[in-house]
């Protein structure tokens, strides 16, 4: 604890905060680019805990969550380090795009991350960010939503591990959703799991509720699940609340039949089952008929739909979770 943690160009000391970033290059103007972070280095050891932002640009969820869940932590009462990304893709958020639009060769960063060192321009950023958060990095947490097509309730994916699971499990009572996914993908959370460490990707949100209230009630929501996390982890005071077992499973994307006007049922919930060819939504032609419906395909739960009306055949209505288990033990005794 005596020594310094240097992460990108930050030197941190325990008991301090900072901020800086890490470099990913000079722009046009020759002025050196950063991706901006904070570290909360904690008075005591503890475990080091990175939130990431905004992979894609459209995702404000992100940073506006981990401003509320920082100005609730006291840094001289932390136990352990927690290191803000609130934005990843800087390019991307500053055009409100989900990738860099300047980048038409590698345009999703949470499809080709770690990236390479001699890449494409996302490439070249995703490649810094995990050169500077992979040895550097105990529990990470992805922040993602719906952007600007779709509104996605609770979901996590987690790494395919124990460590990953039990951090799923610490985001607390309404977190009662996650489905495993394979680890050394093009994300953090799967190239953190790969290393044996704890990574999950949470999904809540979309712009569709970005205006007044609405986006400081899904902040306010993600932001418990992190302060929740580290209560679990010791990393602050108090006790950690969990959900009383989860549902796990797999997800499946039901696609437009039709192209047209999506219209989603008023009456269909989200997070809840519902059982086979409950209708979820239909499409309307441009004189008002109804040429299609979207039905679930079997018995399962909606977790995101989408958020604009104007579909084309092949673009995707929902995100349907089949649920294959209901487990109590992802919190070791």
């Amino acid at each position: 604890m005596t020594q310094a943690l240097n992460i990108g160009t930050i030197s941190a000391m325990p008991g301090e905060v900072k901020r800086g970033g890490i470099p990913v290059g000079a722009d046009m103007y020759g002025r050196e680019r950063e991706i901006p972070i904070t570290v909360y280095r904690g008075a005591e050891d503890g475990p080091i805990l990175w939130l990431n932002g905004a992979t894609h640009g459209d995702e404000p969820e992100g940073p506006f969550s981990i401003f509320k869940a920082m100005a609730q932590v006291d840094v001289n009462k932390l136990r352990g380090t927690v290191v803000t990304v609130p934005v990843m893709n800087v390019e991307a958020f500053t055009a409100g795009t989900r990738g860099d639009v300047l980048d038409t060769f590698s345009y999703d960063m949470n499809r080709l991350y770690p990236g390479k060192p001699d890449g494409y321009p996302t490439e070249r950023v995703a490649y810094a960010h995990w050169e500077a958060m992979k040895d550097t990095c105990d529990l990470q947490i992805a922040i993602h939503s719906g952007g600007e097509h779709s509104y996605l309730a609770h979901m996590i994916f987690a790494s395919d591990n124990p460590p990953s699971l039990e951090l799923a499990a610490a985001m607390g009572p309404n977190w009662s959703l996650v489905f495993r996914s394979g680890t050394g993908g093009g994300n953090p959370s799967s190239q953190i799991g790969a290393l044996g460490k704890a990574g999950v990707t949470v999904e809540l949100g979309g712009n569709c509720r970005t205006l007044t209230s609405d986006f400081h009630e899904v902040a306010d929501d993600l932001a418990q699940g992190y302060l929740n996390v580290m209560r679990h982890y010791g990393m602050i005071d108090g006790s950690a609340t969990y959900a009383p077992s989860w549902r796990m499973g797999y997800q499946i994307a039901l696609l437009a039949p039709s192209t047209g006007m999506y219209v989603g049922n008023k009456d269909i919930p989200f997070e809840t089952e519902i059982e086979k060819d409950t209708l979820i939504g239909q499409i309307y032609n441009l004189y008002g008929d109804v040429i299609a419906e979207v039905r679930a395909p079997q018995k399962g739960v909606i977790f995101g739909l989408r958020a604009r009306p104007s579909v084309l055949e092949g673009q995707w209505c929902c995100f349907f979770g089949v649920i294959e288990e209901t487990v109590d033990n992802l919190i070791p005794s």
